[in-house]
């Protein structure tokens, strides 16, 4: 994710928010491309619906269009009582979505388990029609969950995993926080997505996904990962509609496809945005690891409206804010979760700077390669952090885990970005711009598909250097990091231009 109104605009992504002010991913496979991989579908004429069905279409035992109350077992076949247990790991989810019918179809892969009798997701606002299991339908209860309603249900039990089937329907939504049917846009970043697809929305938790859309207007073309096969964030999977043209913009060293998706009338900014983005993202792959979320990847233009939104890590195809769409280093910042955010997940909310703190470091660092300095950009952007009058300090790394909410914790603003990043270029001259880069890029492939803490990343790093560097490691990590005020003198920081 990457924020360019922090400064400009004192709303942020809520579920009351006016503006966005945000940063950077069904059984079958979509169409066109490398189907094992990603897809791009386009639509010569209008789609049918898909076996998902509307909402009360599928009948029979175990539907419930209560809130509280529980369907029936069905059949000859006796189903565990619906039960709460948001343990249980979530293997896989196809996901199967009718963009016109506004109904959904996902079948979601269970971990085995021989104690547990029953599974929890978050669904938000969705309608569900049914949930069932190959022998039939399975009871479950809706309740009242910590974001919108939760799904609770009977699962049997067994050492092998279990596959449940979900059809239900899910609303337009307008405020960033679910399928926004006026943008055809889907938008489910820190923990809506339980307004598109059952999910669960822990920043640690990882799902692989398969996607098939249909329900397409005539003309319009749908881009979205037929398939992420590696563990992924639950707000990663996304789809984007509109009149789109596709730009290749190259294939990297390590064989992945490079393009951008723009808007009407975005040449020019297309050109200008992604004049880099194919080196950039070779860079990454050099020198970090492997791209783990496909063969193809790029930037999708976002029609969030006006202003600076910045752009969204929906990889493979991340989003920027079709405003942004002209410069350089959102898109290489987007880029950059695959590495961290998407590829490397967070342990906890609080551990959001080894997201965009690592991710604002080394876009700069990737672009300052082709001789494009953003780090004046970012002066500025801390010059507001630091000075006490603008209220917008916080320290970057909490000792918690997981206790604050996002959205409404200082925590969500710039801080990490700017501290992250700052932290990240003085550890660099400090142990050496190349150590840094083999620790950063040995802890991803360490952890790629995996959770983990900033902590340990920084306790890697120190590994990487004598105990002259770890020390200054320490220092650095409590100065940025730890402490309130920044460690420079923010008077100095971006001086006007005459």
């Amino acid at each position: 994710m990457r924020a360019l109104t922090w400064i400009s605009t004192a709303a942020v992504l809520t579920g009351a928010a006016t503006n966005l002010t945000a940063c950077s991913d069904g059984g079958a496979t979509g169409t066109g491309g490398d189907t094992s991989t990603t897809a791009t579908t386009t639509t010569a004429a209008t789609s049918t619906s898909t076996s998902a069905g509307g909402a009360g279409g599928t009948g029979g035992a175990g539907v419930t269009s209560s809130a509280t109350g529980t369907g029936g077992s069905g059949g000859g076949v006796v189903h565990p009582p619906a039960g709460e247990d948001f343990t249980r790991d979530i293997l896989t989810t196809d996901l199967e979505l009718d963009l016109g019918a506004l109904t959904g179809k996902a079948t979601i892969t269970l971990a085995g388990s021989t104690t547990s009798k029953a599974a929890s997701f978050e669904i938000g606002d969705l309608e569900i029609a049914s949930v069932e299991d190959d022998s039939g339908p399975l009871l479950f209860v809706m309740k009242s969950g910590a974001h919108g309603s939760q799904l609770d249900l009977g699962v049997p039990s067994g050492a092998a995993p279990a596959k449940i089937v979900i059809k239900y329907a899910f609303a337009p939504h307008t405020m960033f926080d679910g399928w926004m049917a006026k943008e055809q846009l889907s938008f489910l970043w820190p923990y809506f997505c339980g307004n598109l697809f059952p999910c669960k929305s822990d920043p640690a938790d990882g799902v692989a996904f398969t996607m098939k859309v249909t329900g397409v207007a005539a003309g319009m073309t749908a881009v979205f990962p037929a398939s992420i096969a590696s563990d992924a964030p639950s707000y990663m999977p996304a789809v984007a509609v509109a009149k789109f043209t596709k730009v290749d913009l190259g294939t990297t060293t390590k064989g992945t496809q490079i393009s951008a998706w723009h808007l009407p009338g975005q040449e020019a900014d297309t050109a200008l945005g992604t004049a880099h983005l194919f080196q950039v993202f070779d860079f990454y792959e050099k020198t970090y690891g492997d791209y783990t979320f496909g063969k193809t990847a790029g930037s999708i233009s976002a029609n969030w409206g006006d202003g600076d939104y910045g752009g969204m890590e929906h990889h493979p195809y991340w989003h920027v804010g079709k405003n942004d769409f002209k410069g350089e280093e959102v898109h290489a910042h987007e880029a950059a979760h695959g590495w961290y955010g998407d590829g490397v997940r967070i342990a906890c909310w609080e551990d959001f700077v080894l997201s965009e703190g690592t991710v604002s470091y080394i876009a700069a660092h990737a672009l300052e390669q082709f001789q494009v300095d953003i780090w004046p950009d970012y002066e500025c952007e801390l010059q507001y952090v630091c000075d006490p009058a603008n209220g917008a300090n916080t320290i970057a790394l909490p000792t918690t885990c997981n206790t604050i909410d996002l959205l409404n914790d200082p925590l969500w603003s710039s801080v990490p970005y700017m501290k992250g990043a700052y932290f990240f270029r003085e550890v660099a001259r400090a142990i050496g711009v190349g150590v840094l880069d083999t620790a950063i890029g040995e802890f991803y492939k360490a952890n790629v598909g995996k959770a983990a803490k900033m902590q340990a990343l920084i306790d890697h790093i120190k590994t990487k250097t004598d105990t002259v560097g770890q020390k200054a490691v320490d220092d650095l990590e409590t100065a940025w990091l730890k402490k309130l005020d920044c460690p420079v003198d923010y008077t100095k920081l971006c001086p006007a231009t005459p």
